[in-house]
């Protein structure tokens, strides 16, 4: 088992991760007055049984359950789920658990760091999503007026356990939107990361990967916990262009698909821009392109989304902008009109060879 301490967290992952957060149980659990599972119906059903048999020292616990998908990052459920907590006699010695994927993590997260000021969280990532991705870091959030993750915090978790077993539920929609940011993160690090990732042609050689992958975040997170300079930044790549195709087409879309469509287009705009090499830039939309034959359709508004991205400053859309596999982003701010041609050429492009 790999373990990390993070500034917002200890991270645990591999197959004993739940026995270690067992044996935290058995050491701190009394020292709660009640215990919280936060989930959603799919991950209830899939999950929660298999991983409640392997946490003999929780003890007596309550489950809040919403619907799975994005629509449930929203001030509506979450004023639901404060009041829920509070039906369920939660107090500010209750410790919450967030079992599920990105959604059910940022969520969580935000909820337990606003309930009564304050009370104790733990992460159990279900989705690739949220194992490689969602559940690190410390940032929590909902969406507000269409705008992703518009209202959040940075948020500390008592523990981040990372159980691979609990994958092998996943669908495979769920694996191909969670490898959207494994491609991000071995872009990132370059080097044999990044040849490893493009040679990926099935899903059962992803989970060798996750530690490596994960330690990617975790080594950014680190250098610039609180997002203030570039390093933690370079985590948006694919973000700013994704989250406005993702919050322009609703529910229907997946956070990971597109981030991938993110990627893409913002590969086309380094490249347009000479920030990338031509080389560089084709073979991460190859990488992209590989996974994802079927591209997405842009709205015609789609571009007026952009304006709520944390990024931006004195009216300017800031884009963190690929170079190169292994060295920094590029934050730049980038002209609306250039923007619409990448979301124009991400549209018109072929995929035919693959």
């Amino acid at each position: 088992m790999q373990c990390w301490d993070s500034p917002f967290g200890p991270v645990y992952v591999g197959e004993d991760a739940l026995s270690e957060l067992d044996a935290w149980l058995a050491q701190h659990r009394a020292s709660y007055t009640s215990v919280g599972i936060l989930t959603d119906s799919h991950v209830h059903e899939a999950c929660l049984p298999r991983m409640l048999a392997e946490l003999e020292s929780l003890g007596t616990s309550f489950v809040l359950e919403i619907d799975p998908g994005e629509e449930s990052k929203s001030v509506d459920i979450l004023q639901q789920l404060w009041l829920a907590l509070l039906e369920n006699g939660a107090d500010r010695k209750t410790l919450l658990i967030s079992l599920g994927g990105g959604v059910v993590t940022d969520l969580g997260g935000f909820l337990a760091s606003t309930y009564m000021r304050g009370i104790d969280h733990i992460a159990l990532p279900t989705s690739l999503l949220g194992m490689v991705d969602a559940s690190l870091g410390g940032k929590t959030g909902i969406d507000v007026g269409g705008y992703k993750n518009l209202a959040g915090s940075f948020a500390v978790s008592q523990g981040i356990y990372v159980w691979p077993p609990a994958l092998d539920s996943l669908p495979e929609e769920h694996w191909r939107a969670g490898w959207a940011e494994c491609l991000k993160h071995a872009y990132l690090a370059g080097g044999d990361l990044w040849a490893e990732a493009c040679a990926i042609k099935d899903w059962l050689q992803v989970a060798a990967l996750l530690p490596t992958l994960m330690a990617v975040k975790m080594h950014h997170v680190a250098e610039d916990p609180f997002e203030q300079g570039a390093k933690r930044k370079a985590l948006n790549l694919g973000h700013t262009m994704g989250h406005a195709l993702e919050a322009a087409l609703g529910p229907s879309c997946l956070h990971g698909d597109a981030v991938a469509a993110g990627l893409w287009m913002e590969s086309f705009l380094s490249e347009s821009m000479g920030i990338s090499s031509p080389s560089d830039a084709q073979k991460l939309r190859n990488a992209v392109d590989q996974w994802w034959p079927e591209t997405l359709a842009p709205p015609p508004d789609v571009t007026k989304r952009l304006v709520g991205d944390k990024k931006n400053q004195s009216g300017q859309i800031i884009l963190a902008l690929p170079t190169s596999p292994g060295n920094p982003v590029a934050l730049v701010p980038v002209p609306l009109s250039a923007i619409k041609n990448a979301f124009e050429a991400y549209a018109a492009h072929s995929t035919s060879s693959f």
